[in-house]
């Protein structure tokens, strides 16, 4: 069996350990998750050392992606293909993780590409709640002015709101693109401005799947800009 293979072995094999809490579909921030690399018997023969370990890293990070993708896209199949995925130490028991992987929702044909960020604990072998865009690069976007920008631009505001009870919130949003498309659902990044108490204007950065099926905006995530 190849790396992905094992990979996706060990992920399903993880994850009724690493699934969290599932959130609404306005949550900035995935549920916490955890994701393990577990013993595979006879897998790991006559594997060299950078090879094992190798395996581990690619199993905690399939089975955590899993696990923050299923907490965000709840009621949907959720089938993970890991791409490459590239460490570099930054502690003496941390290591950074980048990489890209491919989401599918339900039963399609066509995947959605996806990046990630994570840390690898050497030690536990387990990976926590990695980072998830949607999407390709910008380099293959597309305008995406012709869907409902004000519907994607409400639902942000609404989640500003309940994010933060303690100021008035209002969210514009001023470019969004499609970057990614699975012949179902796009994958739109966008850039806006969200101002509180009517004076502080800070930048916006957010992304969301448009369902070209029902009309609706899904697991809409936004993150400010810090200057």
């Amino acid at each position: 069996m190849n790396r992905l293979g094992i990979a996706l072995l060990l992920a399903i094999a993880a994850m009724g350990a690493t699934a969290g809490h599932s959130g609404t579909p306005n949550q900035v921030a995935p549920a916490f998750v955890e994701g393990k690399g577990v013993p595979a018997v006879g897998t790991n023969a006559g594997l060299t050392e950078d090879a094992r370990a190798q395996q581990a890293i690619d199993a905690a990070t399939a089975a955590a992606l899993i696990g923050a993708l299923q907490s965000r896209f709840e009621g949907y199949d959720v089938q993970l293909r890991l791409g490459d995925v590239r460490s570099e130490r930054v502690s003496l028991r941390d290591l950074a993780l980048h990489g890209e992987a491919s989401l599918r929702l339900g039963h399609g044909d066509t995947w959605l590409p996806i990046r990630f960020d994570a840390l690898y604990d050497t030690t536990e072998q387990a990976v926590l709640s990695p980072n998830i865009v949607l999407g390709a690069t910008l380099a293959s976007a597309r305008p995406a002015d012709r869907l409902p920008l004000k519907g994607l631009q409400a639902q942000v505001d609404r989640a500003m709101d309940a994010d933060y009870l303690s100021n008035q919130v209002d969210f514009s949003l001023a470019d969004a693109r499609v970057v990614g498309d699975d012949g179902v659902r796009l994958v739109v990044q966008g850039d806006g401005v969200a101002r509180f108490d009517g004076e502080e204007r800070v930048p916006v950065t957010l992304q969301a799947l448009y369902d070209r099926e029902s009309g609706r905006w899904l697991d809409p995530q936004y993150a400010l800009v810090e200057g």
